[in-house]
């Protein structure tokens, strides 16, 4: 049975990350073991941050980036412009391969393309057994595997469900400088959608279709829904679809972030990174992270990771407006950013701002959502 310093159940975002930051630290020549199913098949996906210059784990040659936020509902649309922040994308198969190819050159990483059957505790640490009947044990175990589990108990949970395609068109078109973060698109049955388009120049974007809702929307139905969205946007411009991603994230302040030992670390959406009320990860991956080196190079005993407990309860006021009055939410966001400075908006759904001037962005936005919320007010 072989022995490693960490093991990693499952090679996503956040094991990767952690692992970068492992080989600049002190700790670059501990023994690690990550154990992924998928291999180097790595999955459809884009991911954006925001920040004033890009993140050192940044893919160097897939640098992408605009300085203009665009918010629609039909014909109305407001640009809004950063200052200090600039807006990054990258794609999630960049980010792997090149982080793959930096850790295939040390000798003290291995991968195992298999999938963790059991974790358990043992005499040494922790026992892992694979799918494939393989037995490690570790001194440090890292699980970013997600399950419904995490989640509390009987609890339906809201989820940002969305569906994207990279596509070509037959004619110049797109705004190359701006995203549109927010085209807020009417829905009949109630739920908060909208359009986001990320685009590349004048004729290449990824475009998405994002709904909020408890039940799970067939991915077949929100593909018919951008189509639609598309042809209302394109105006009879044809198109051609050379990528496409889709996924579904939790938006819950509600998870179980304890594990069940001091050195049994959850990671990533396991653990609780993903903001719940926007579903953005990236930057919080990459800042948890750091602590965790930082905190494993000093004490060996990393403590958990989370947003100050007050940003949960902004959270849960938002997703309570969410759930019971979605049509309020689009004015309610447009008013946020165009109320404010949009790096300070920007800032605080980072986390990043201090609590005067969370009540000075909060203040200058329409109470009456907020305060029906509160009165009404729940966790989800």
């Amino acid at each position: 049975m072989t022995h490693y310093d960490y093991i990693f159940a499952g090679g996503g975002c956040a094991a990767f990350s952690l692992i970068h930051y492992l080989t600049k630290s002190s700790l670059k020549s501990k023994n690690i073991l990550v154990i992924d199913p998928q291999g180097r098949s790595y999955p459809s996906k884009t991911w954006c941050y925001w920040a004033e210059k890009p993140l050192e784990i940044h893919p160097p040659n897939q640098l992408v980036q605009w300085n203009q936020l665009s918010f629609g509902r039909g014909k109305e649309k407001t640009l809004l412009k950063l200052k200090n922040l600039t807006y990054y994308h990258i794609q999630a198969s960049d980010f792997f391969e090149n982080l793959r190819l930096y850790f295939d050159q040390l000798p003290n990483i291995q991968f195992s393309e298999s999938q963790v059957e059991t974790c358990q505790t043992s005499s040494s640490g922790f026992e892992i057994i694979t799918e494939k009947g393989e037995k490690f044990t570790c001194d440090y175990l890292f699980d970013s595997r997600l399950d419904t589990q995490i989640f509390q108990d009987g609890k339906k949970i809201l989820k940002q469900q969305f569906v994207g395609w990279k596509i070509k068109l037959d004619q110049s078109f797109f705004d190359a400088e701006s995203v549109t973060w927010m085209d807020i698109i009417p829905s009949e049955n109630g739920n908060f959608s909208f359009g986001y388009i990320l685009p590349y120049d004048a004729k290449h974007a990824l475009v998405e279709f994002t709904c909020y809702s408890e039940e799970e929307i067939p991915y077949s139905l929100l593909e018919e829904k951008l189509k639609n969205y598309l042809s209302d946007q394109l105006d009879r411009i044809s198109y051609n679809i050379y990528f496409e991603e889709k996924g579904r994230i939790p938006m819950s302040t509600q998870f179980k972030m304890n594990s069940p030992h001091p050195r049994w670390i959850n990671l990533g959406t396991r653990a609780g990174w993903s903001r719940p009320s926007t579903g953005f990860t990236f930057q919080f991956i990459q800042e948890y992270c750091q602590q965790l080196v930082s905190e494993l190079e000093s004490s060996g005993t990393p403590t958990l990771k989370k947003m100050p407990s007050r940003h949960y309860f902004y959270d849960n006021i938002l997703l309570n407006i969410v759930k019971k009055w979605p049509k309020q939410l689009d004015r309610l966001f447009v008013n946020l950013f165009t109320s404010n400075s949009p790096d300070h908006v920007l800032r605080f759904l980072q986390a990043k701002t201090g609590i005067w001037e969370e009540i000075s962005i909060l203040s200058k936005v329409q109470f009456y959502p907020f305060l029906k919320s509160l009165w009404h007010y729940e966790k989800h």
